[in-house]
């Protein structure tokens, strides 16, 4: 009684003065601080069973392997699976080893969770979907599918776990046509009437592979609706570009009566600066305030400056940076950015100098955004300054984005060389990021002979290069050569052609 009202210390005070303690008392104990998330306590509670000489059952065995599970304690997770085998139980006991599969799937040791199953006597359904949930929180999606087609090679039903596992392996993967079949599947065992999770599971699948009309007429198909539901669809529209769709989707959400959580507000906000629906963000920034939100999560706070900023409200965007309970580097970096990209340059650097005498240290992301202030106002020599002093006193590892950006600095500024030199220099330059941006300066200062290298490096690495073809075409037609940039037009539409029929023999299976 005391353990299901989550009174601990009571439970534990009864326990203590119970005349005879056995596997059942001490299990009872152990699986309640397990509901309630406790994993260390039910590991010293499984301690002190054991000093006073007590063997656990099964029940209770599989019950701290799940708290190893939960804690990642893959060292004592090891320890109970030789007492296990030296029990002899693993192979009598499918519990046993549906919870070993489940703790090494956890812990990311998958290669045991797969020896673990091998060496089952028998499967069934609980120790399939242990496995196949393994994969595919491992983001081994592709095995988490293979392995469902042995277990229907098995004749082993799925249930609905199962069933949601390989419908999320689908959307990892983008199996559009195998997430179709499951839906089938599902339809005939009647699993969507009282099941939700299965239901957002299939929706989510549906969005992940950008069937949105698909995602929402299986969503209004759905007996009810939880809050998940709605983010799921949300969140679709979000990452599929259409950010109107998100934002009446949240309308008729509200219209629902379900309150919005923390997921919800992030994605909506970040619909609101896509579209620049200042208005709209400002209403939602209200309701977040009236939740009490911003005191307690500094990532939708992050997104509510970065909001602010895409709709170029800087100055509330810095307001509200400054009224934040707590700040990080995330959330100057979106400041900085939105004052980059408004090309109010000054202000960027001005947004860095503020964030370091605050304490916080500059990151990759905050280094691209300065370098792109420095290239707007032309600063080469603060570009290489800042590039210097963050791999030095920051430890930030330049990498691509930081590269390009540094090419084009010097080529604004006209120093095509010094950008040549920059890629020569790179451990690999099989970038076409790099190429476009040496070749945009070329196009600015009019170098012929360098654009026609960078335009060969670029279509070397990628035929069907768009922007290299046109600015290749842009730079012959700047100096007259007509009859170069008729030539450089006939490749791009040859090879865009053949790109295309390329694609097409590619999802028709054909290659």
């Amino acid at each position: 009684m005391y353990v299901k009202c989550g009174a601990f210390g009571k439970a534990q005070h009864v326990l203590a003065e119970l005349p005879f303690r056995d596997t059942v008392s001490w299990g009872t104990l152990i699986l309640g601080f397990i509901q309630q998330d406790q994993a260390e306590k039910a590991l010293k509670c499984f301690e002190e069973m054991q000093h006073e000489g007590i063997s656990p059952d099964s029940a209770t065995m599989a019950c701290i392997l799940k708290a190893c599970g939960m804690i990642r304690s893959i060292d004592t997770g090891r320890k109970f699976h030789v007492e296990i085998s030296k029990q002899g139980s693993l192979g009598n006991d499918e519990m046993l080893g549906v919870s070993l599969i489940e703790m090494y799937a956890k812990c990311g040791e998958l290669v045991m969770a797969e020896r673990v199953f091998e060496e089952l006597l028998y499967r069934d359904v609980f120790s399939w979907n242990a496995i196949i949930v393994g994969y595919t929180q491992n983001d081994q999606a592709d095995k988490a599918l293979k392995c469902y087609e042995k277990m229907q090679c098995q004749k082993v039903i799925p249930n609905a776990l199962t069933f949601a596992s390989i419908l999320s392996a689908c959307a990892c993967v983008g199996a559009l046509d195998k997430g179709a079949k499951i839906h089938e599947d599902i339809l005939k065992q009647g699993l969507l009437d009282d099941d939700i999770v299965l239901g957002n599971a299939l929706v989510n699948m549906y969005a992940k592979c950008c069937a949105l009309t698909k995602a929402s007429r299986v969503f209004e198909e759905l007996p009810l609706w939880d809050v998940v539901s709605w983010n799921i669809l949300i969140t679709g529209y979000m990452e599929d570009g259409q950010g109107e769709e998100a934002l009446d989707c949240f309308v008729h959400m509200e219209q629902n009566g379900i309150l919005p959580d923390e997921t919800t507000y992030i994605c909506i906000l970040k619909a609101c600066g896509t579209l620049g629906a200042l208005q709209k963000g400002q209403q939602i920034h209200e309701k977040i305030s009236i939740q009490g939100l911003l005191q307690e999560n500094v990532v939708i706070g992050t997104v509510l400056v970065d909001m602010y900023a895409k709709c170029g409200a800087l100055q509330i965007a810095e307001q509200v940076l400054r009224e934040l309970p707590s700040r990080d580097a995330v959330s100057w970096n979106a400041l900085i950015a939105g004052y980059t990209q408004h090309g109010l340059a000054e202000e960027a650097l001005n947004c860095l100098r503020q964030m370091q005498s605050d304490g916080f240290v500059p990151d990759s992301a905050t280094l691209s955004s300065v370098l792109n202030a420095c290239c707007h106002l032309g600063l080469v020599d603060k570009c290489l300054t800042y590039l210097v002093e963050m791999s030095i006193d920051h430890g930030v590892k330049p990498h691509l984005e930081h590269y390009t950006c540094m090419v084009d600095v010097f080529g604004r500024a006209g120093h095509l060389e010094k950008a040549v030199e920059i890629i020569r220099e790179l451990p690999s330059s099989n970038h076409c990021v790099l190429w476009r941006a040496l070749l945009g300066a070329c196009h600015k200062w009019g170098d012929i002979k360098v654009g026609r290298w960078a335009f060969e490096q670029a279509v070397l690495l990628d035929r069907s290069d768009q922007a290299a073809y046109v600015l290749m075409y842009n730079l012959y037609r700047t100096f007259n050569m007509h009859a170069e940039a008729e030539r450089i037009e006939v490749m791009r539409r040859r090879n865009a052609t053949n790109h295309m029929q390329e694609l097409a023999f590619t999802v028709m299976g054909i290659h």
